[in-house]
């Protein structure tokens, strides 16, 4: 999303520290450690070690947290976002105002308003992300690389599922997601 409502707090890059102090504090939540790649103005980018190095997440200064990849250093797709637009109340709590403002249907639980916007950040994106990475980057996981004239799309599919994504005509690349254990 390009614009920002006024409730957004922008003092700093908060999400950035709050996630690496995370992660070191944390390190059984992820199978594959990430690690810190590169960062500049208002972004940094992690990779996860042993995982296929054309897919890395990026964090935005924004809130936007994507699971982006790559082939060949070109940008290919984007396969999953753990975005967090935070906001302020009045009272003092935290939320994500896009899960206010465009709520998810297929999601059962209203909204939930943080006393503690550290918390907010780790139940609402970090968690998810490291959830994601237990359930995506395993010894099947195989990442897929499809094209279709000037759209390309990526998936990481589990080798049971394979059968097909790999008949597709528009299969353009397969590999492990894992480089090693």
């Amino acid at each position: 999303m390009s614009t920002m409502s006024p409730g957004i707090i922008e003092r700093g890059f908060y999400q950035k520290k709050l996630f690496l102090q995370w992660v070191a504090d944390n390190p059984k939540l992820f199978t594959h450690q990430p690690y810190l790649l590169r960062q500049g103005k208002g972004y940094f980018v992690v990779g996860f070690r042993g995982v296929c190095e054309c897919i890395a997440c990026y964090f935005f200064a924004t809130g936007s947290i994507e699971i982006r990849v790559y082939d060949d250093e070109t940008f290919f797709d984007i396969i999953r976002e753990f975005d967090l637009y935070e906001e302020r109340t009045p009272e003092g709590r935290w939320l994500c105002s896009m899960c206010r403002d465009h709520p998810n249907p297929d999601k059962t639980e209203s909204l939930i308003e943080y006393a503690d916007r550290k918390k907010l950040w780790i139940n609402h994106s970090f968690a998810p992300l490291a959830a994601w990475t237990r359930e995506s980057f395993t010894r099947k996981a195989v990442l897929c690389l499809y094209r279709s004239g000037g759209i390309t799309w990526a998936a990481i599919e589990q080798k049971p599922n394979l059968k097909k994504p790999t008949e597709s005509r528009y299969l353009f690349k397969k590999f492990p997601v894992l480089t090693a254990r």
